[in-house]
């Protein structure tokens, strides 16, 4: 089992949200069950953001190639960004708030998947091999 294996589950996790969202989205739009899905996903999202800071960044910060802890660094900072944009969004939108206006709401929850999406792809591809590498 590789060092990064949990990390990519919890990615895995949080897409199939993403996409159950957007598919209730294209739906009928349940403002509670869009709710209902967001709020699972601030949860995964929220422990893998943590488990990152407590495993994967030290571990990364430690390596002896200054290259593994320059990227460490900047995935760090892009992610602090990222994720106080995604803890506005998931405070702003409530049950009433989607349902006054669900296309809004659908157009920044397209922004903020874009911006998430891409970020795991960086992770699974540039990220996690280096914390696999460090861990042997």
């Amino acid at each position: 089992m590789g060092f990064t294996d949990k990390f990519r589950t919890q990615h895995n996790e949080i897409l199939v949200i993403a996409k159950e969202m957007t598919a209730e989205l294209k739906g009928e739009a349940d403002a509670a069950v869009l709710r209902k899905l967001l709020s699972n996903l601030a949860g995964k999202l929220n422990f893998h953001l943590a488990m990152e800071d407590q495993a994967l960044y030290p571990r990364l910060q430690g390596a002896s190639d200054p290259k593994v802890k320059a990227m460490a660094n900047r995935f760090m900072t892009e992610m602090g960004g990222l994720g106080g944009a995604f803890a506005a969004y998931n405070t702003r939108w409530q049950v009433s708030a989607i349902r006054a206006d669900v296309a809004s709401f659908a157009e920044e929850t397209d922004a903020v998947f874009a911006a998430l999406t891409q970020r795991i792809v960086r992770e699974n591809r540039e990220l996690y091999p280096l914390a696999d590498a460090a861990a042997t």
